[in-house]
């Protein structure tokens, strides 16, 4: 006995390390069933950028590779979204000579029962440049001007403009550009255009940004010759008919050319058409209408335009005073309700809400299978087509229900 104590004392650091082997292969083996490889791409954000600096270009964009940790039934709906990738810019400066700087890549799960083990790339180099702001022209771009026509000089409501943005970028803009059409009917240009920023060849550049961003740009057109083009206004007399609008207005030509003395073109900004009547309509009104010329004054072409006038009916509301009425009532019981009417807002059109007659409306108060007692019941009110229910009020009853007495039968002699 003593010879077998001996051999197991002898041996124990044998046994006690052969245990911490087997339990440690046994950790890693169940370690690396567990570990999982999301891969990617999960787009880097960067944090803290001082606002003296601007941010130019991250390479690499995104993480992949993401090895985690987590329990089966959670690894197996991990996605995209279960992870956040940053970059943190605090502090950072952009250098002189614009050299890149590397940054260190920060993922984290967003499900704190995934543990994350590991990514790729763990850094990732950044370009800063410090932001910068100077004053540039505006300058308006009037294209090709169309054959036969000419143009004065541009109009803009403003001749400066504020550019900021990176330096490597903003010492390269030499004027904001408003870039106009001139179209070949000859109407004058008046509309606030966006401006952009260009370098000497006229290309634009990115990013920075325009204060103002717009600018309001006038360009008087007209003909060469004694020629002119203008466009045609329609001019309507009275007002649709009461819960009836005007949507639109469309004329054909929008616009003519017209031709005599140019001292006479000069003062003539568009044509007026005779009047076209839409007192009372409850539908669109179509006419062909002559156009009201100045002495002196031809069209070429026809003389008369169409001029379509769109009239639709308002939406509105209205509230009538409902009645109740009984449904599913009993012969053997009596009811008393804590309302005999209800007030119904209805919403549609302003003519089907003109044509409902309150009187007619009722308010249905559900009592079939009630029995003797107090009960709520809610209301229900049927309408027309096209007409839409807002609200009742009161929307429920109290209903009270008695039973009738049953005379006591007289006894038999």
């Amino acid at each position: 006995m003593n010879r077998v104590l001996g051999i197991l004392v002898r041996n124990a650091p044998l046994y006690l390390a052969a245990v911490v082997v087997a339990t440690v292969l046994y950790a890693g083996l169940v370690f690396s069933q567990n570990v999982r490889v999301w891969p990617g791409p999960i787009p880097i954000q960067p944090y803290g950028q001082a606002g003296d600096v601007f941010l130019l270009e991250v390479d690499p964009q995104a993480v992949t590779a993401i090895r985690f940790v987590a329990p089966g039934d959670v690894a197996g709906s991990v996605s995209g979204q279960s992870f956040r990738a940053n970059i943190s810019l605090a502090g950072l400066a952009a250098p002189p000579d614009g050299a890149p700087l590397t940054v260190p890549v920060t993922v984290e799960a967003l499900d704190p029962r995934i543990q994350v083990t590991g990514w790729s790339p763990t850094s990732v180099t950044v370009r800063l440049d410090p932001v910068r702001t100077r004053t540039v022209p505006v300058r308006v771009d009037r294209g090709t001007v169309p054959e036969g026509l000419s143009t004065g000089d541009p109009i803009a409501d403003t001749t400066m403009a504020t550019v900021r943005g990176p330096a490597s970028v903003v010492d390269r803009v030499v004027a904001a550009i408003a870039r106009v059409i001139v179209d070949a009917s000859g109407v004058d240009v008046d509309q606030q255009v966006d401006l952009m920023a260009v370098d000497a060849r006229g290309d634009r550049l990115t990013p920075v940004d325009l204060e103002p961003r717009s600018v309001h740009v006038r360009v008087e057109v007209s003909p060469a010759g004694t020629t002119r083009t203008v466009p045609i206004t329609p001019v309507l007399r009275g007002t649709p008919a009461i819960g009836y609008a005007i949507r639109g207005i469309a004329v054909s030509p929008s616009a003519v050319v017209i031709e005599g003395p140019r001292s006479s073109l000069q003062a003539i900004d568009h044509l007026d058409t005779a009047e076209v009547s839409v007192a009372g309509a409850r539908a669109d009104v179509q006419a062909e209408v002559a156009l009201v010329l100045a002495e002196g004054i031809t069209v070429q072409g026809a003389s008369t335009a169409r001029v379509t006038v769109d009239i639709v009916p308002l939406s509105g509301s209205a509230t009538f005073t409902v009645a109740l009425d009984l449904s599913g009532a009993s012969a053997d019981q009596t009811y008393s309700l804590s309302s005999g009417s209800t007030l119904a807002l209805l919403s549609g059109l302003v003519p089907l809400l003109n044509a409902v007659d309150g009187s007619s409306l009722r308010a249905v108060v559900e009592v079939g299978g009630l029995g003797p007692g107090t009960h709520t019941v809610t209301l229900s009110l049927a309408v027309p087509n096209g007409i839409t229910v807002v609200s009742l009020s009161p929307a429920q009853v109290t209903v009270t229900i008695d039973g009738v007495a049953t005379p006591t039968p007289a006894p038999t002699p």
